[in-house]
């Protein structure tokens, strides 16, 4: 057990390094309202990575499939480092959700402005109903953009419909899109909204 200093977006606490983060109350302002901050100790890789590039893949095939390249407009990414490999932050968030008892858990990904869902399985899917009426909402009233798409989305077992932000700890904040997409998926979703920011990346894998 190790200590870990947690710097929560203008909070600072040492925590153990399994301690539940969830006890650790904080919150966040994410498209003008204070929204839940959750902790989590995944892992990152020290330096950031080629991205996968999952705009050149279909549905039904594996995010660990996807092509890696340095030159795409300069895409590189922090993922989330297990020991059987990397995968995406929003995968992570997917699978707390879909463990949870959440339905439609997805990881949504923007590689060039196109939208591709990921599920818990690392699987490219194509959104099912209700979900798939929910984005296209989300995207018509968005001006035909996903600029500021969460991480992550599900449908939770009250009916919600749970939006994951994940920012990687001391190098990541919340930009104008994303607090522009908050609005308005408030707009859509009304009481049926549940925002979230997901803060993780601490420390970086061996």
């Amino acid at each position: 057990m190790h200590e870990i200093d947690v710097f929560m977006i203008g909070l600072s606490k040492t925590i153990w390094a399994n301690e539940p983060m969830d006890l650790i109350p904080s919150v966040i302002k994410y498209g003008d309202i204070d929204v839940a901050l959750h902790v989590r100790l995944w892992k990152r890789r020290r330096e950031m990575v080629p991205y996968f590039r999952t705009d050149l893949l279909n549905p039904g095939q594996c995010w660990r499939d996807a092509p890696t390249s340095w030159n795409v407009k300069g895409y590189t990414e922090h993922y989330v480092q297990l020991d059987d490999g990397p995968i995406p932050v929003g995968v992570m968030i997917a699978r707390e959700l879909r463990d949870s008892g959440s339905s439609s858990a997805l990881c949504t990904d923007l590689t060039l402005g196109k939208l591709r869902l990921v599920s818990p399985d690392l699987i490219l899917v194509d959104p099912e109903p209700p979900l798939a009426e929910i984005l296209a909402e989300l995207h018509t009233a968005n001006g035909g953009s996903w600029r500021g798409l969460p991480d992550a989305i599900a449908i939770l077992p009250n009916g919600r419909i749970a939006m994951r932000e994940a920012k990687v700890a001391k190098k990541d904040r919340l930009n104008p899109n994303q607090h522009n997409f908050a609005r308005i998926a408030r707009l859509v979703l009304g009481s049926d909204l549940d925002l979230a920011v997901v803060e993780w990346g601490y420390d970086a894998a061996e």
